[in-house]
């Protein structure tokens, strides 16, 4: 009997060892990778501020040398990050005129 109950529980870690190997360990790095994308693209728009620049190359130029290989899926990302950041800076309201708004 004892021997039965220390192969289940061998069985119960294995699984979750093997669920986590699967699941869990793709996801956390996929959210690393967009964490970097988004990381890059944000540079690349702060830098263009202040210089003439080439953002998407300076994207691909960073991944690269982290390391990351280019292909559909960061693409994707890449274009994702930069919708996001778009609409985030579009949402910003200049607090001056909103206050100059509630006056008319």
């Amino acid at each position: 009997m004892e021997k039965l109950l220390e192969m289940l529980v061998d069985l119960a870690v294995s699984g979750a060892a093997l669920l986590m190997a699967y699941f869990v360990i793709p996801w956390l790095k996929e959210k690393r990778l967009l964490s970097v994308v988004r990381k890059a693209v944000e540079a690349a728009e702060k830098l263009s501020e202040n210089q003439s620049l080439d953002k998407k190359e300076y994207v691909h130029r960073v991944l690269e040398r982290a390391g990351i290989k280019i292909d559909e899926l960061v693409e994707a990302m890449i274009e994702g990050c930069v919708l996001e950041l778009d609409l985030m800076i579009s949402n910003i309201k200049d607090p001056a005129i909103d206050d100059a708004e509630d006056y008319d």
